[in-house]
């Protein structure tokens, strides 16, 4: 069943999303590792046959109960997919960074994530096709709900104009919920990608 955030949350948004977050993350955390680890190859093969060739894509590297990016790397990298993953900067902003096989990576920046020891060449939101978003929570018009730190958000800002990377999200099925509490500046999904297939949204990929 998926929650209704205006029924059973507080009345402000920044409140809703708080309650959302966590109702969300013990949601996913409860998911057997068996189970994460099959939903990862399925959702991967699910993206793997929506993609043109040789996409230049933004993808993050999964950490803690997130859907895991693991297997989709790998088969993206086979595929001929040139990949770059996020660091996140000391002024709240983020970029990209190549990724292969061989790619050195280490816990970095403000967050601690795991990010590329090589810090260069960094590149923008614009250079991608296709940017795979983390979530903790999308609904049925493409709102995503992410771990609060606006990274995302402002990376996406600044290519809202022009040619623009399609921005897809990559989670559970379990994620979804009727409807998200968003703010203005809140990036929308493109599409998702679950472990049941993909999902469009009202602009369509």
């Amino acid at each position: 069943m998926t929650a209704q955030a205006g029924d059973t949350f507080p009345n402000s948004i920044a409140a809703q999303k708080s309650a959302l977050r966590s109702l969300l993350r013990k949601r996913r955390s409860s998911i057997p590792r068996s189970d994460r680890r099959k939903a990862a190859r399925r959702a991967a093969q699910v993206l793997l046959k929506r993609l043109p060739p040789r996409c230049r894509i933004a993808i993050y590297l999964s950490v803690h109960s997130e859907l895991s990016t693991e297997p989709l790397c790998a088969a993206l990298l086979r595929a001929g997919h040139k990949l770059s993953v996020p660091v996140t900067l000391r002024d709240w902003q983020m970029r990209f960074l190549p990724y292969d096989r061989n790619t050195a990576i280490r816990a970095n920046g403000p967050l601690r994530l795991p990010e590329p020891v090589a810090r260069r060449p960094m590149r923008s939101a614009r250079h991608f096709d296709v940017i795979l978003l983390p979530l903790l929570g999308f609904d049925a018009s493409g709102g995503r709900l992410g771990n609060g730190g606006g990274y995302y958000d402002r990376a996406l800002a600044g290519a809202r104009t022009g040619r623009q990377p399609k921005r897809i999200g990559y989670a559970y099925a379990l994620q979804q919920v009727e409807a998200l509490p968003m703010d203005a500046f809140d990036v929308r999904l493109d599409a998702v990608v679950t472990e049941r297939g993909w999902q469009r949204f009202p602009k369509h990929f």
